[in-house]
C-alpha cells in the first residue's frame, strides 16, 4: 500500500482518503488522535490508523515475496554476500577433535547412546567394530581425555578476554552482571529469626532500554519496523461490509490499546518528539552448548512485534535479540 497525501480536508465516510477525526479532546490530552484512512488496494485491503500524525513511511511498501523466504544458499547471506571461508573453518581437521573417523564413531557411540547400555547399544558397537572401515590401530593411541576437554568447550570460550570472562559477559559488550538475592524466613525459633538475604547467583542480562535503542538505530531495518499500528479491513467492492482483518501484533487489538494509552497520556514537558510502542516478545529455552556433555544455559531472547511475523521467523533476518542467560538451580542431594 502507497499512502496517499494528506488533504487538507476529507470525508469521514470515504475510506479511499486519509481522514481526520473531528471529534473533541479531553482537556487532559497532549495531543490529539486523528484518524486516517489509506485508499483499498488490489486485493481489497485498506488500513485505519488512529494517531497524532501521518505515518513517515509505509513498512511494506517495497515487500516482496524474497522477503518472506529465506536463501537456501549455504553460500550467501541476508544481503547476497558470499561466506568467506576463516582459518578455523579450512583448517579444522576433517573429524576433530577426533584423530579419526574410528575414534569418531566409539566418543559418537559412548556419549550419544545413553549411560545405561541396552542391547540395542551392544548391536550399535558391534556394527562399529565390525565395520570394515574401523581401524583398531587408530583408535589404540587416542588421547581420550584431550578429546573430552576439547568437547566441553562451548562457543563463548573462543571469546574470552584476558581475565578469563568471556565476551557476552563484558560490560563493555552492553552486557550487565547483576548479583540476584533471595530473601530466605527463618522461624522465631531459630537462634537468628526472622528473613535473611542470601546471594545465589548472578544474572547476565543487556538492559531492555539499550536494547530498544540499538533497534531503532539500525537503519537498515528501520524501513520494515512498524512505528505506528493500524486496524486493517478487507472490502471485497466498494459497496461491500468492511471485513477486519487480524495477523500481526502491530494490528491486534492488545497494541492499538496500548497505542492509545501512549499517545493520550501527558507527555515529557517540553518535548514534541514522536511517541510510538515497542512491542516485546520474549522466550527461552534450554540450551545445550556442546554436542557432548552437560554444559548449558537458559538464554532469554526478545523479538520486537514491530516486525512482521513473516521476517521474524526468517533465521537470516537476524531479528532475535539475546537480552539475558539464567543459571540453573543444582537439585539438592537427596538423602
Amino acid at each position: 500500500m502507497i499512502f496517499p497525501p494528506v488533504p487538507a480536508s476529507t470525508s469521514a465516510d470515504s475510506p479511499g482518503s486519509p481522514l481526520v477525526d473531528s471529534t473533541s479532546s479531553h482537556g487532559f490530552r497532549s495531543r490529539i488522535c486523528r484518524i486516517f484512512s489509506t485508499s483499498r488496494n488490489a486485493f481489497g485491503l485498506w488500513r485505519r490508523y488512529k494517531t497524532d500524525s501521518f505515518p513517515s513511511h509505509d513498512p511494506e511498501e517495497h515487500v516482496d515475496w524474497q522477503h518472506m523466504v529465506d536463501d537456501t544458499s549455504p553460500h550467501a547471506d541476508q544481503n547476497g554476500l558470499e561466506d568467506v571461508p576463516t582459518k578455523s573453518s579450512s583448517c579444522q581437521k576433517p573429524f576433530g577433535p577426533f584423530p579419526n573417523e574410528s575414534a569418531l564413531l566409539l566418543g559418537d557411540w559412548y556419549w550419544n547412546y545413553g549411560f545405561q547400555k541396552s542391547q540395542d547399544n551392544f548391536k550399535k558397537l558391534l556394527a562399529i567394530v565390525g565395520s570394515n572401515n574401523f581401524r583398531p590401530e587408530d583408535v589404540r593411541g587416542t588421547k581420550w581425555r584431550h578429546v573430552d576437554k576439547a568437547l566441553a568447550k562451548n562457543p563463548f570460550d573462543e571469546y574470552e578476554d584476558d581475565d578469563g570472562d568471556a565476551e557476552w559477559m563484558d560490560e563493555d559488550a552492553g552486557w550487565k552482571r547483576t548479583p540476584i538475592r533471595i530473601s530466605v524466613p527463618f522461624h522465631h525459633r531459630m537462634r537468628n529469626p526472622g528473613p535473611k538475604d542470601y546471594v545465589v547467583g548472578d544474572l547476565y542480562h543487556r538492559p531492555l532500554v539499550s536494547v530498544i535503542i540499538e533497534k531503532i538505530r539500525k537503519q537498515h531495518e528501520n524501513q520494515h519496523f512498524h512505528y505506528h499500528g493500524f486496524e486493517i479491513f478487507w472490502k471485497c467492492t466498494e459497496h461491500s461490509p468492511d471485513i477486519g482483518v487480524h495477523g500481526e501484533l502491530y494490528t491486534s487489538p492488545a497494541f492499538l490499546e496500548a497505542q492509545r494509552e501512549v499517545l493520550e497520556s501527558p507527555g515529557e514537558p517540553g518535548c514534541d518528539l514522536p511517541r510510538v510502542v515497542v512491542a516485546m516478545m520474549f522466550w527461552s529455552d534450554s540450551t545445550h552448548l556442546t554436542s557432548f556433555g552437560n554444559a548449558k544455559l537458559w538464554p532469554s531472547y526478545l523479538f520486537f512485534g514491530n516486525n512482521s511475523k513473516y521476517q521474524r521467523c526468517k533465521p537470516s533476518s537476524h531479528l532475535c535479540e539475546h537480552v539475558a542467560y539464567f543459571q540453573t538451580v543444582s537439585p539438592l542431594p537427596s538423602n
